[in-house]
């Protein structure tokens, strides 16, 4: 499935770390925009939750599992409904895409299924990236922790 667009019904987490995150608990629109100071960013990682079997406590276990960056305790997985994104950035962006990209195993890291890239985002400097970025943050519907506390 690696490069296919992933289904409409489906959910996408990207990571926010601290410093991207409002006083309000939402996530700033900048996270959702490539680098400027990175020319070759084709797309924005994000983890497809649906690449692992529910409940969604245990995708999100596997992604925090397999993710490949280091995460803070204070920062965020900002949860996405595919499809509801698409239709919400369609007026103002009509190449944005969420395509499958499978880590394969390599560096010390497990193999990653969840892996997707948002792609056919404007560049990252320019008005319409930051417009584009801001709808994407407005589609948001939960920000899950990314380090989950030890109960016992």
């Amino acid at each position: 499935m690696k490069g296919e667009s992933l289904p409409a019904g489906d959910h996408v987490v990207r990571y926010v770390k601290p410093s991207m995150i409002l006083e309000d608990g939402t996530p700033d629109g900048s996270d959702f925009r490539l680098r400027p100071h990175r020319p070759d960013e084709k797309g924005l990682s994000v983890n497809w939750l649906e690449a692992f079997e529910p409940p969604k406590t245990q995708q999100l276990s596997e992604v925090r599992r397999v993710f490949r960056l280091s995460v803070r305790r204070n920062g965020r997985f900002a949860e996405l409904d595919v499809g509801e994104t698409l239709r919400a950035v369609s007026e103002e962006l009509t190449t944005l895409r969420m395509i499958h990209d499978e880590l394969e195993a390599a560096d010390g890291f497990d193999k990653d299924p969840s892996h997707a890239q948002i792609v056919g985002l404007p560049l990252g400097d320019s008005d319409e990236a930051a417009l584009v970025g801001d709808l994407i943050a407005e589609c948001v519907v939960y920000m899950h922790p990314a380090i989950v506390e030890d109960s016992g």
